[in-house]
């Protein structure tokens, strides 16, 4: 043969050689990860004791095993294996399970493990009384405005957090928080502006830390004592006229201090629920 029909013999070779490789990739079934995990989603509290079940019904599986920082295994014969730790400690475990097949390959799938942690405790402050509060005419009926904050002390995670607000045992608000990358405790805080009426005179507001962990684990409270908010009058200087008719006048109080000068600003900025 001519070089030229050897050559030409030789590429259409390649081509079909190619072309069953190509098609041999992409149209085989892809064989998934013969394991199956027991639970495959847990919620636990820190420091308490965890475990999860890795089995396989598969008969081509020659070992499997956990890797884990923690609470790992060895290499053991199927068709089960247990990741165990008698005080989870740690924020992100990250444990996985791994099983190697007869041919040499190797599968891997990991467990859904969310480390929680109730409030140390939650509690209602006023944001400065002297200087948050402001009496302000609504339809010619005095109310008395405050600023009210909750604390939540040192809970985790941040994500399945939501601050509950009552006035009167009421639902008035609900703040949730959007942090999905921070495991560990934190602090958190809500702020809730109120208006208290002449006519109500005095109300009782609670904050409530709820962890919501959905399906896969429990629903937790953890509430603040009952705060009592009243009304309060602006001082005033009145005159009894002697035709029996009265006059009032308030005085015009200017905030001139720093510390005064920041909470205006925070009234300007803050998103928050008005109680009407």
């Amino acid at each position: 043969l001519s070089s030229d029909v050897k050559l030409s013999w030789t590429l259409d070779h390649m081509d079909q050689n190619f072309m069953s490789v190509l098609k041999h990739t992409m149209f085989q079934p892809t064989v998934s990860c013969p394991l199956t995990l027991t639970p495959s989603e847990t919620v636990v509290t820190f420091g308490d004791p965890v475990s999860v079940n890795c089995s396989t019904s598969a008969t081509d599986v020659e070992g499997m095993g956990w890797e884990a920082p923690f609470g790992g295994t060895g290499f053991e014969p199927p068709p089960v294996v247990t990741w165990r730790v008698d005080k989870l400690e740690e924020w992100t475990p990250s444990p996985f399970c791994y099983a190697t097949l007869d041919d040499g390959s190797q599968c891997t799938l990991r467990p859904v493990i969310t480390i929680f942690k109730t409030p140390d405790f939650v509690s209602i402050s006023v944001l400065d009384h002297s200087l948050i509060m402001q009496d302000t005419e609504y339809n010619n009926s005095t109310r008395t405005q405050y600023w009210l904050q909750c604390n939540i002390i040192n809970v985790a995670p941040v994500q399945f957090l939501t601050v509950n607000w009552y006035k009167n045992n009421e639902s008035i608000m609900a703040m949730s928080f959007n942090d999905t990358t921070t495991k560990t405790p934190v602090n958190e805080s809500s702020i809730l502006k109120i208006n208290i009426s002449r006519e109500e005179n005095v109300a009782e507001f609670r904050c409530e830390a709820e962890l919501d962990f959905g399906p896969h684990g429990p629903k937790l409270y953890v509430s603040s004592q009952t705060h009592n908010v009243s009304w309060t009058p602006s001082p005033f200087c009145y005159v009894t006229l002697v035709d029996g008719s009265q006059c009032t006048v308030s005085p015009v109080i200017t905030c001139t201090n720093r510390q005064c000068k920041k909470y205006i600003l925070l009234n300007e900025l803050l998103i928050s629920k008005t109680i009407i």
